[in-house]
């Protein structure tokens, strides 16, 4: 029965690796410029062509050494084939030859699995405001420093002022330790408050952002009820975590369908109805009521 296991394991492991080799992503990078002074702002463009209805998530973290950046666009071009184009506006901050590193970027498959690819590295020239041979100029002085000589009163006055200030940082200080205790609101109320807040807001935020906070709201609350940080779980994690703690009122197939909802609202194609957006604003309030 082992060597079975381990012949079928053997036989999927190889289809994944054969799937992995064969894919059919192509990824091309570009700059706008190969030479800058630092400070300047620079576009670096991913171009990547992806099989047939693969979709790139919307929410990534991205960072590249010696840049800071400025503003991300992922676009969708409508092609005979499937191509998105990421469009970073990138603010050098660091002189030389800088390599602008590697990025994984994370995309969801056809068939719905999870797959990633990474951004090419590219090579920019950042030179310095201060030269052509990139060295500092000696800052010397225009004059020489001249003696100040006080006056006995502008002494006193002087001293009189750096107790008005003394005094002034006391009485803020003795304010401060003084000040109404902050009343710590119930974690429960806390969270049904926040649910109502965004709810009422959700005509101005972006769908994306409404599940995520709504996600977000829910999770707080859970970690500060249970004693165990859910923010960082995956959603296997936190279901994992969560089915033993559910009440018998609440299925567990459709506290997991719920919790699907948040993974398919990263990627840029959800476009939930206000119903949909109703259902899941109603399940949060009510796992939030009775967890």
């Amino acid at each position: 029965m082992r060597i079975h296991s381990k012949i079928a394991g053997l036989i999927i492991f190889s289809f994944v690796f054969c799937a992995n080799v064969c894919a059919k992503e192509e990824i091309s990078a570009s700059l706008s410029k190969n030479e800058i002074s630092v400070g300047d702002i620079i576009d670096f463009t991913v171009k990547a062509k992806l099989e047939q209805n693969a979709q790139i998530s919307a929410n990534q973290g991205f960072s590249f050494d010696g840049f800071d950046i400025l503003n991300l666009d992922i676009e969708h071009i409508l092609e005979k084939e499937n191509v998105y184009e990421l469009k970073f506006k990138l603010l050098a901050d660091k002189v030389g030859d800088v390599i602008i590193n590697s990025n994984a970027v994370f995309f969801i498959n056809a068939d719905g699995t999870n797959n990633l690819f990474f951004t090419p590295k590219k090579s920019v020239v950042v030179k310095s405001i201060l030269g052509k041979d990139n060295s500092n100029y000696d800052i010397k002085d225009i004059k020489k420093l001249k003696k100040i000589r006080l006056e006995p009163m502008c002494v006193v006055l002087i001293s009189m002022l750096i107790i008005l200030i003394g005094l002034i940082f006391y009485l803020l200080v003795c304010s401060y330790i003084n000040r109404p205790k902050d009343i710590v609101e119930d974690p429960q109320l806390e969270a049904l408050r926040e649910l109502s807040l965004l709810y009422d807001a959700r005509s101005s935020v972006d769908v994306k952002d409404f599940y995520y906070k709504m996600s977000k709201i829910l999770r707080t609350y859970i970690s500060k009820k249970y004693k165990f940080y859910a923010l960082e779980m995956t959603t296997s994690e936190f279901f994992k975590k969560m089915k033993p703690l559910l009440p018998n009122t609440i299925n567990a197939l459709e506290f997991k369908k719920y919790l699907s909802v948040f993974n398919l609202a990263r990627y840029a194609s959800f476009t939930p109805s206000q119903t949909e957006i109703k259902n899941s604003y109603d399940f949060t309030k009510n796992l939030l009521e009775i967890l």
